[in-house]
């Protein structure tokens, strides 16, 4: 289609760019072909065994075998590796878009998003994003490997599924250093790109916290509200929280959806957290007992084992409740 075509050319032309100008070719910046000899080979899940949320499961124990994801590191690049390995065997012909960006402490790095698109009834476009990069400490299970395994299983489930609206999946790097890749996608685009997209949708974190939320700004909440009545009606418990204010006009945003909240497009975030909990901001997740006094995530903490041990369950039904929803919500919901 027309925008699909006009997107993959801007990428193209990206990673061009960064190859000849800023020295961040994506052979330079994924791996030396001496390192990719060394790495564990794994083979990607792209479908779901058992119900959803069993393929995401997997994703998170391959994205968490790789080790730390710090942004910018081989770590990082592994896991791009595996993503865009996770895209191949769905039948996504997936992108590398390289960039270079200055991060929150005034140094740079070099990073990549990894990009599939799904062709769909219209031109007009949803953006399903998750960042793929962590911190130093744990092991990034729930920020943000679950997130991006969500993301993964739903990719494959609506690979040969018609849909209302094409869908570009993208996994974001250094998020965790200033939502740089997040920002080098938004910025990539053109403004007949942008004018196509009528929804982003941001997954972060949304296995460890004791309640599923889906948030939207107040005034622009048509795919929140649909995602929580068709929850509702299936059984799932999914919250919100009246009025938050997760981004402003001057960049304030925490996270990925930020870009696109000031490029003027309406976003919803999935996240579990507990915002009746400590300063009733969303960091603490669960009951401060638990975790570094009730986080999670940038923790030691953040690891697939320990919120097995500790919640038995809530991983495996959190995944099943945001694969369902974002399942349903792109094959049938239509922006009024």
């Amino acid at each position: 289609m027309k925008r699909t075509l006009s997107l993959l050319a801007l990428l193209s032309l990206a990673i061009i760019l960064c190859t000849s100008l800023i020295g961040c070719s994506p052979d330079a910046w994924v791996a030396t072909d001496e390192a990719a000899d060394d790495a564990v080979t794994r083979e990607p899940v792209s479908s779901p065994v058992g119900g959803y949320g069993a393929a995401a499961r997997q994703h998170i124990e391959a994205l968490t075998d790789i080790g730390p994801r710090v942004s910018g590191t081989d770590g990082e690049a592994e896991a791009a590796r595996y993503i865009m390995d996770a895209f191949g065997q769905m039948g996504y012909a997936a992108e590398l878009q390289a960039f270079s960006a200055e991060t929150d402490d005034g140094g740079m790095i070099n990073s990549a998003n990894v990009i599939a698109i799904k062709d769909g009834d219209s031109t007009q476009a949803i953006v399903v994003g998750a960042h793929y990069d962590a911190v130093d400490d744990g092991l990034g299970s729930d920020d943000n490997a679950s997130g991006v395994a969500v993301m993964l299983e739903v990719a494959g489930l609506v690979k040969d599924v018609s849909t209302p609206y094409t869908i570009y999946f993208v996994a974001f790097g250094a998020e965790e250093v200033g939502l740089l890749g997040s920002d080098a996608f938004v910025s990539s685009l053109s403004e007949g790109d942008l004018a196509d997209i009528v929804l982003m949708v941001n997954l972060d974190s949304v296995t460890a916290g004791d309640i599923a939320y889906a948030y939207s700004p107040e005034g622009r909440a048509e795919a929140r509200d649909w995602a929580m009545d068709w929850a509702a009606s299936n059984g799932y418990d999914l919250q919100t929280v009246p009025d938050i204010n997760l981004a402003d006009d001057e960049g304030g945003g925490t996270g990925d959806y930020e870009a696109f909240d000031l490029a003027g497009i309406p976003w919803l975030y999935f996240e579990a957290t507990n915002w009746d909990l400590g300063n009733q901001d969303g960091y603490t997740q669960v009951d401060p007992q638990y975790g570094d006094n009730g986080a999670i995530i940038h923790t030691e903490y953040d690891t697939l084992d320990y919120l097995d041990a500790t919640f038995p369950g809530r991983v495996d039904e959190r995944l099943d409740l945001y694969v369902a929803v974002l399942f349903n919500l792109l094959t049938q919901f239509e922006m009024p």
